[in-house]
């Protein structure tokens, strides 16, 4: 009778387990994500260009400009595409944590964003740039295009 509830402690626990794992699994980044930014900007960026509508705040400008990021290619946790705005297109590539939630992608040659999945078909990301004498500090709610 003991080694009986002993294999079904063990098999109980290993389902359990097994449902855990599944119950985190990997998102699927693949597709369009659109929004707009708000962004604080010094300098002159790339993405933010000096004929683009900001509203001054000393030496810094306020902007908003809309956002699109396509994901390419996902293998597990890891993914590239490009993210566009009406001045650029940038090469990204990007990695999910293990908690299927928080999100880092970098663009290349240029910032970081720092982001955490709502849900999926949500990703909000927090983007920071200094480089070159211009800096950016920007917050973004994509949401997944059908």
């Amino acid at each position: 009778m003991r080694h009986a509830f002993m294999r079904l402690s063990l098999i109980l626990s290993l389902l359990c387990a097994s449902g855990i794992a599944s119950a985190q699994s990997t998102v699927d980044m693949k597709g369009t994500w659109t929004g707009t930014s708000r962004s604080i900007v010094n300098g002159m960026p790339a993405h933010h260009p000096a004929d683009m509508p900001a509203k001054s705040a000393g030496e810094h400008r306020l902007t908003s400009i809309k956002i699109t990021l396509k994901i390419d290619g996902q293998d597990d946790g890891r993914f590239w595409g490009t993210l566009e705005t009406a001045a650029k297109v940038d090469s990204v590539i990007g990695v999910i944590a293990a908690d299927g939630k928080r999100v880092r992608i970098v663009q290349k040659g240029r910032g970081i964003l720092e982001g955490i999945l709502l849900d999926n078909e949500s990703l909000e990301y927090f983007y920071t740039e200094n480089k070159d004498g211009s800096s950016v500090a920007a917050t973004v709610l994509l949401k997944r295009q059908k």
